[in-house]
């Protein structure tokens, strides 16, 4: 019964042990997350990283952290490591079920924590517009033994927001007891920024102290340009050194202001995978020893870098760009490379690839070390590539079209033996096809040398050349397409054959000027534009012809209204007052004075006799008034026949006075009013409209086209012809209203004052 109360209390005292060493974890590992209002300046400076002890020799390390608030989708890492491989990894979210806690875990724990956000000075917000809330997250704390450095790195997912480290100190009583003078070191924390490559050191007050940048290299830290700052930390405890390279190895060290004091050396970049592979490369070098060694040098040489090398040529018109040469990759022993074997011409170089970076040497550019030389020419389909070497040798060539930074090789491979004593050679290489990316990889095959020259000669001669052909060809076939298309449509085309269009005869019925150019201006319009056969008392008349005179006025008229009727052509008068008046009088003779009863017409018959019939009589010529009169007659013959007015017409101009009082025995006649009715006027003339048996009626179906180009055609030249009659027409379209009523009041008056007369005379 003892033994069972022993054993009970010793598992209930261990049961308490267990509890107590678990609240005690649980003091020491607290987060705390406080939300305040902070100024929209202050926030700009975020994050912001602040690492301190808390307790002496095992010491406590407490992070301060301020941060923009998390959103929902958002995960917070904090990684810590110190030099006895005590790391840790904290994940910080912000919680499912409302926005006022904050869950945190370190990764192999299999539960998470909850924590309270506490907001402070809420009241802030309406003091100050300009302020914006901002988190400090509180850490206590990571257990480290005093003389150690912690590092401290912060994630949003993969990308770093900040870092820092932090040296513990021992504490002064212990280290007044243990330490001499000389074996003091400066007290200092690092924090890097990478995008800005900046160092940015926090050193504690109270302090006189050298500091500077240097290289790590087996103990020894070799200063970067021999520079070192002396510094009072009390009137400055924060400075910020440029880091001229992202390497590992860049440290910086600090020590007191004495003899053999001992140094302090810290490197923020040791072992930590840097953007980009980091600036190893680029701070590297390429020496060549002799004709068969190159040796690599970089400021790291404690760490053991295995660079991917291979060779590539660096074309010659483009130094940027540097073409990979398949199968050349090159091996390094001891930070050093065996070239015996490499084509040693100045744009072979070597490149790089190290951590996703890359860089290009060409430790061979120095000098003339290139045991062959080579040349291409273009020709016709086939490159022509010239040789010449300083020992019997064998050379190979291929075509290859450049890909983003590698020439992949096509068609087959040509070779040339170059026997002793040849200076050169030539190599044909065919061209089965042509590519504006083609180039050619010409190589040294016995003896054999490592690298392909890929050489890309320039088409652009050969191109222009191509373009000026093909211009050629192109332009005399367009220009016999086009002699083709114009000798089909003419001859298809009825608004080009100038013989089969129906002759017109104009007849002028006034020796105004104005009418007598408007008429000259449609013949001539006709001829010129239409290519007709226009035919003119007025042109006859002062032709050397002597037809007109021969046979006088009316026979002349007659035998030409009888020819052109005979072949479909038209007669076409140019109506006006005159003529008007002298067809009333004309009637008014014919019928004995009783076959015109209208009365308007009667009274402009009574007012040309009174007024204006001497002055017609006088005006007219001898060629004008008995040509019109004849026809007239001709007109009035065919109006009254079978044909019913067919081959006649009567054009009135816009704008000439009179020229739209047309009597009503003569409507059945086609009337155009011009230059309105042009069209209509030239598609009349046109032989195959209305002529059965032309050669469009029997054309096949395929022929429309031509038919609807002669319509086109003709529409265009109607108006090229209107332009001409536009200009001597008058323009002003208000006037011919005013006039127009002017006339209709006056002839109105005149029949009032006509049938009052005849009121008196019963």
């Amino acid at each position: 019964m003892g033994r069972r109360g022993v054993f009970t209390c010793a598992v209930v005292a261990l049961h308490l042990l267990v509890l107590v060493r678990a609240l005690e974890t649980h003091r020491q590992d607290a987060l705390v997350v406080k939300e305040k209002w902070s100024s929209v300046d202050d926030k700009r400076t975020l994050p912001r990283i602040n690492l301190s002890f808390v307790r002496g020799y095992d010491a406590c390390v407490r992070l301060r952290l301020r941060i923009n608030p998390l959103s929902a989708n958002k995960t917070l890492r904090i990684e810590f490591s110190d030099l006895a491989n005590q790391n840790r990894t904290l994940l910080i979210w912000r919680g499912r079920h409302g926005n006022n806690t904050v869950q945190w875990k370190e990764v192999f724990d299999e539960y998470s924590r909850k924590v309270q956000i506490r907001t402070l000075c809420s009241i802030n917000k309406t003091l100050d517009a300009r302020s914006e809330l901002v988190w400090e997250l509180r850490y206590d704390c990571l257990m480290t033994p005093a003389g150690n450095t912690i590092h401290v790195t912060v994630y949003d997912f993969n990308q770093t927001l900040i870092e820092g480290s932090y040296n513990v100190k021992r504490p002064p009583q212990v280290r007044s007891r243990s330490l001499q003078p000389e074996d003091e070191v400066p007290v200092f924390q690092v924090t890097v920024d990478v995008f800005a490559k900046q160092f940015i050191v926090t050193m504690d007050p109270g302090q006189i102290m050298n500091l500077k940048l240097c290289y790590e290299n087996k103990g020894f830290c070799k200063g970067i340009q021999n520079k070192s700052y002396k510094i009072n930390t009390d009137l400055n405890h924060t400075v910020t050194l440029n880091i001229p390279e992202l390497v590992p190895c860049v440290c910086v060290q600090t020590y007191y202001n004495f003899v053999d004091a001992r140094r302090n050396t810290n490197c923020p970049l040791k072992d930590r995978i840097l953007p980009g592979g980091g600036e190893v490369l680029y701070s590297s070098s390429l020496k060549l020893y002799g004709t068969s060694v190159l040796k690599w040098t970089h400021p790291c040489p404690l760490i053991q870098f295995k660079p991917d090398v291979s060779l590539c040529w660096q074309h010659a018109v483009n130094h940027s760009q540097c073409s990979s040469v398949q199968n050349s990759t090159l091996y390094m022993s001891d930070q050093e490379f065996s070239v015996s074997d490499v084509d040693k011409h100045a744009h072979m170089c070597l490149k790089f690839l190290l951590n996703e970076s890359q860089h290009v040497f060409c430790p061979f550019n120095s000098g003339d070390l290139s045991e062959w030389e080579c040349a291409v020419v273009p020709g016709p389909w086939r490159l022509y590539v010239q040789l010449s070497s300083s020992i019997p040798a064998s050379f190979a060539a291929q075509l290859c079209v450049k890909e983003g930074e590698a020439c992949v090789t096509k068609e087959n491979v040509h070779t040339v033996h170059m026997d002793e004593g040849a200076e050169d050679v030539e190599l044909i290489v065919p061209l089965p096809f042509f590519n504006s990316g083609l180039c050619v990889q010409v190589w040294r095959s016995e003896p054999a040398l490592r690298g392909r020259r890929i050489i890309c000669p320039d088409y652009t001669h050969r191109r222009w050349g191509l373009i000026v052909a093909a211009s050629l060809t192109l332009l005399t076939a367009i220009t016999a397409l086009g002699i083709l298309t114009y000798n089909l449509v003419k001859r298809q085309t009825s608004v080009w054959r100038a013989a089969e269009r129906k002759p017109v005869l104009l007849v002028c019925s006034s020796d105004e000027t104005s009418h007598v150019s408007a008429v000259c201006a449609l013949a001539s319009g006709l001829q010129e534009e239409l290519r007709m056969d226009v035919r003119l008392a007025q042109w006859a008349h002062c032709s050397s012809q002597t037809s007109l005179a021969q046979l006088g006025p009316v026979p002349w008229l007659f035998g030409q209204c009888q020819h052109v009727h005979s072949v479909g052509g038209m007669v076409l008068i140019a109506w006006s007052s005159k003529a008007q008046q002298t067809f009333l009088r004309w009637r008014e003779r014919e019928s004995g004075g009783k076959a015109d009863k209208d009365q308007k017409d009667r009274v402009l018959l009574e007012e040309w006799q009174d007024k204006e019939g001497q002055q017609w009589a006088e005006n007219h010529s001898s060629i004008t008034a008995p040509v019109f009169n004849a026809s007239l007659i001709s007109m009035w013959a065919g109006l009254q026949s079978e044909r019913h007015g067919q081959g006649f017409g009567l054009v009135c101009f816009r704008g000439l006075r009179g020229t739209r009082c047309i009597p009503k025995q003569l409507r059945g006649i086609q009337r155009y009013c011009l230059p309105r009715d042009l069209s209509n006027l030239i598609h009349e003339l046109d032989v195959n409209v209305h002529r059965p048996g032309s050669r469009v009626q029997k054309a096949s179906s395929w022929c429309c086209w031509p038919r609807l180009f002669s319509k086109g055609l003709s529409f265009w030249l109607s108006q090229r012809l209107a332009r001409r009659l536009d200009a001597l027409l008058p323009q002003a379209a208000d006037r011919k209203r005013h006039q127009k009523l002017a006339g209709e009041k006056t002839l109105t008056k005149r029949l009032e004052k006509k049938k009052q007369r005849q009121k008196d005379s019963l």
